[in-house]
């Protein structure tokens, strides 16, 4: 009797676990969507117009697909949450309604249009949260990669890794030496450090290092002090 109930109580088991699996076997045979830059430690982006030529600049974001790819397009797109403070028409051109992700493919970039209308921006610094939300046909693969938020402005922003490794090659930092490093560059740093790598056509730091020498030797024939009033003294450039 005791044996008899023994297996009835396996085979149950054994049951409802087919059961969960082919549930997630359902579950993972789905396609999921995520950002792939983004996660909820790491969910915000900076925009600054410093550099810009006009009132409108782009910032992309790429969409990747976990699991299959699709046999045919499906759409998805972004909720704007209520924690933004950027003003549609203002600070961002009206998000498309949906976006597609191609067929055949596990990538796609959207471009989030940004704004800098008058000087408002100046002093300011405004957030345009986004939430990425399937349709039909797809998922969400990790659910805390689907918010970012994209702060904008017009102000120069410190670049995150400017301590390692940028300070190597441009000393300490100020947003002074900041403004003149774009002037002799003529372009401002990357907003990501895994862009440093290769920018320009230069692989590797090469590139970070020769503009470092020429920063240097700038300051090294001109007296200038920065925001603060503090001379920018020559550093030793790596």
């Amino acid at each position: 009797m005791k044996k008899s109930f023994y297996i009835s109580g396996l085979l149950a088991v054994m049951l409802l676990t087919g059961c969960n699996e082919n549930e997630q076997m359902v579950w993972k045979n789905i396609p999921g969507i995520y950002l792939s830059e983004y996660s909820n430690e790491v969910d915000s982006v900076y925009h600054t117009f410093t550099t810009s030529v006009g009132d409108i600049d782009t910032v992309k974001l790429d969409v990747k697909l976990a699991g299959r790819l699709l046999d045919e397009p499906r759409n998805f797109h972004f909720i704007v949450n209520e924690s933004s403070s950027a003003v549609e028409g203002l600070h961002y051109q009206t998000l498309a309604e949906n976006y597609v992700f191609p067929a055949k493919e596990a990538m796609v970039t959207v471009p989030i249009y940004v704004l800098k209308k008058g000087d408002e921006l100046d002093d300011k610094i405004v957030t345009l949260a986004l939430t990425l939300e399937p349709d039909d046909g797809l998922t969400l693969a990790y659910t805390d990669r689907v918010h970012v938020r994209i702060l904008i402005t017009n102000q120069l922003i410190r670049p995150s890794y400017w301590d390692m490794p940028l300070s190597l090659y441009f000393g300490p930092y100020s947003k002074a030496k900041h403004q003149k490093c774009i002037e002799i560059m003529g372009h401002d740093f990357p907003l990501k450090e895994e862009d440093l790598m290769d920018y320009n056509g230069v692989s590797g730091y090469s590139y970070w290092m020769r503009a470092g020498r020429q920063v240097c030797n700038y300051y090294a024939t001109h007296t200038e002090y920065d925001e603060n009033g503090d001379l920018i003294a020559p550093w030793d450039p790596f």
